[in-house]
């Protein structure tokens, strides 16, 4: 076979998989998808809801949270209401916990009602958490929490025997 057929080949197929590339990324970035799949989440028969709790009693008091997923899904998704505006570069962030440790689910601004919405769809699997933390603070994509504390929740029978909540006043220990 002559070099110049399968350099043609091995262009065609280059551009083949370039293409498919670009519209799986295309479905992967569409915002309007992710909101309906979060909207069907939030209407399915086997949706498990788990109320967060307020640890603050300062500048988000009144503010709640739900983490909600399907069993055996792969979505999460963590609704916030009453929240106040933030400033700057200034977020909430959603950090869950499961066996592997924790992971940034995501940071938000809440819209002028003091709502917002985190949705997340990779690993932890929802079924595997056993911690939510919302804190205020600046993004600076450490899945580790910090900022100011506002709502969490923790279930130790879901989670391994040597773990415990995470202790705010002493995030290292």
């Amino acid at each position: 076979m002559p070099a110049g057929r399968v350099r043609l080949g091995l262009l065609l197929l280059l551009a083949a998989l370039t293409s498919w590339l670009g519209l799986r990324a295309v479905a992967a970035f569409d915002a309007d998808r992710h909101r309906a799949e979060a909207a069907s989440l939030l209407r399915a028969s086997d949706l498990r809801s788990i109320d967060l709790q307020s640890v603050s009693a300062g500048g988000a008091a009144g503010a709640s949270g739900r983490f909600q997923y399907r069993r055996d899904g792969w979505l999460s998704v963590v609704r916030l209401r009453g929240l106040p505006p933030v400033e700057g570069n200034e977020r909430y962030l959603v950090f869950l916990r499961n066996w592997g440790d924790w992971t940034l689910a995501g940071a938000a601004r809440p819209d002028s009602h003091g709502e917002a919405e985190v949705r997340f769809a990779a690993e932890p699997r929802p079924r595997t958490v056993y911690e939510v933390i919302v804190t205020r603070d600046v993004d600076n994509a450490v899945n580790f929490p910090h900022g100011e504390p506002l709502l969490h929740w923790y279930d130790p029978s879901r989670a391994p025997r040597d773990k415990r909540p995470f202790d705010f006043s002493n995030p290292q220990g």
